[in-house]
């Protein structure tokens, strides 16, 4: 199933069947395209940039925007080569980590919104541009079928934030030159808890 999303659609439906591992494909309209599979403990997620920015070192600004938008995802645990805290990687990490992390927090906020005292997520982000394109990531979640319920909102809220993200600024954010590792592997989690 293909699906062109437009800034007036409702991009995930409620009523969005996940109980066969069948893949769910969503355009978001110039910035990337998801491949979504929930299977019954984890959902895989398949992002290819369709733009040639794919690290956040050519946003500047990206630490604001989190923290006007988002500011509880630069307190999520990040596993990376560094031991840095998400808020620091994330001045300049991958577009697919970036997504990964956003996500995770919009997991846990659904989680306990729907009554959970407390919610408890990870994700990890894989990429191997000598193998795949260039741009594409491999983001797996520990959101399986029990979840399925807040998925489709979580990933919405998720493309709208990294679409006020990727197309902040029109000046060229979009930089032909860039240097990126050919693989590589990042993790984070986010645990919330409602007392």
């Amino acid at each position: 199933m293909n699906q062109a999303l437009s800034s007036n659609s409702n991009l995930f439906p409620s009523d969005w069947k996940l109980l066969q591992p069948e893949v769910q494909k969503y355009f978001v309209e110039n910035l990337f395209s998801l491949a979504i599979i929930q299977k019954q403990t984890r959902t895989q997620i398949t992002m290819d940039l369709l733009y040639s920015q794919i690290n956040t070192k050519e946003i500047p600004f990206i630490t604001d925007l989190l923290e006007e938008n988002l500011p509880s995802v630069l307190q999520t645990t990040c596993y990376n080569d560094l031991d840095l805290p998400f808020h620091i990687e994330v001045k300049n990490t991958e577009i697919g980590h970036l997504f990964e992390h956003i996500l995770l927090e919009y997991l846990c906020q659904n989680k306990i919104r729907k009554g959970a005292r407390r919610a408890t997520f990870a994700g990890r982000t894989k990429w191997n541009w000598t193998r795949d394109p260039m741009g594409r990531f491999h983001i797996r979640l520990t959101c399986g079928r029990k979840d399925a319920d807040i998925l489709p909102a979580s990933l919405e809220q998720t493309v709208n934030l990294m679409k006020m993200i990727l197309e902040y600024n029109s000046e060229p954010l979009f930089l032909l030159n860039t240097t990126a590792a050919q693989n590589g592997l990042k993790n984070g989690e986010e645990v919330l808890k409602c007392y």
